[in-house]
C-alpha cells in the first residue's frame, strides 16, 4: 500500500522544495489565494515554469524591495495566466489577462508583457482570474506571506479575517 502513496507524496514534496518555505495568502476582491513566494532571482527566474495546471484558488507572488518595471516572459510555461502588478500599497497598476505559453520552438525569443509601470510586485494567477473576480486597476490587494528565512511580509489591502471553520459552543448558564 505505502508504495502507492509514496510517489504521489514524493512529487508533492518536491513542487514545495522548488519555493522553500515561503508562501502565504494573497486577497483580492474578498477573494483569498493561497500564494507561493518568488523573492530571490533564482526563484523569479523560474517562476511556473513547467506547471501543468495551477488552481483557481492559488498564485504565485513575486516580491522586490523597490518599485520597477518588472516585466514578464513566458519562457518554458506550459499554461496560460493572469498578471497582476502592484504598487506597494497593493493598489493595482497594470494587469495582463490570459498571457500565453512561449512556444518551446521560439527558444529565448519569448515576448514580454507589462511592466509598462513601475510597480513593487506582481502576482501571477490561474488565467481567468481577472474577468472571475472582477479585478480592475485601482483595486487593492493585500498579502500575508512569509519568506524562505521565516521573515514575515505583511502589505497591501487589510487581510479579511478568516471565518471559523468549526460551531462554537456557547455555555450554558
Amino acid at each position: 500500500m505505502h508504495r502507492f502513496i509514496r510517489p504521489a507524496l514524493l512529487g508533492s514534496l518536491s513542487s514545495i522544495a522548488a519555493f522553500g518555505a515561503g508562501g502565504g495568502n494573497v486577497t483580492a476582491k474578498g477573494h483569498r489565494f493561497m500564494a507561493e513566494v518568488a523573492a530571490t532571482p533564482q526563484e523569479q527566474q523560474k517562476g511556473l515554469m513547467y506547471r501543468k495546471s495551477l488552481d483557481k484558488d492559488r498564485c504565485m507572488i513575486f516580491v522586490y524591495g523597490d518599485d520597477g518595471a518588472h516585466g514578464i516572459w513566458m519562457k518554458n510555461c506550459l499554461i496560460s495566466l493572469d498578471v497582476v502588478w502592484v504598487a506597494a500599497d497593493g493598489k493595482v497598476a497594470e494587469t495582463a489577462e490570459n498571457v500565453p505559453p512561449c512556444s518551446p520552438l521560439r527558444g529565448d525569443d519569448c515576448p514580454t508583457y507589462g511592466g509598462t509601470v513601475d510597480a513593487r510586485h506582481f502576482i501571477e494567477f490561474a488565467a481567468g482570474t481577472i474577468k472571475r473576480i472582477g479585478l480592475k486597476k485601482g483595486d487593492r490587494l493585500g498579502w500575508d506571506l512569509k519568506l524562505d528565512d521565516g521573515t514575515p511580509m505583511i502589505g497591501g489591502a487589510a487581510m479579511p479575517k478568516e471565518k471559523p471553520t468549526g460551531r462554537s459552543r456557547r455555555k450554558s448558564a
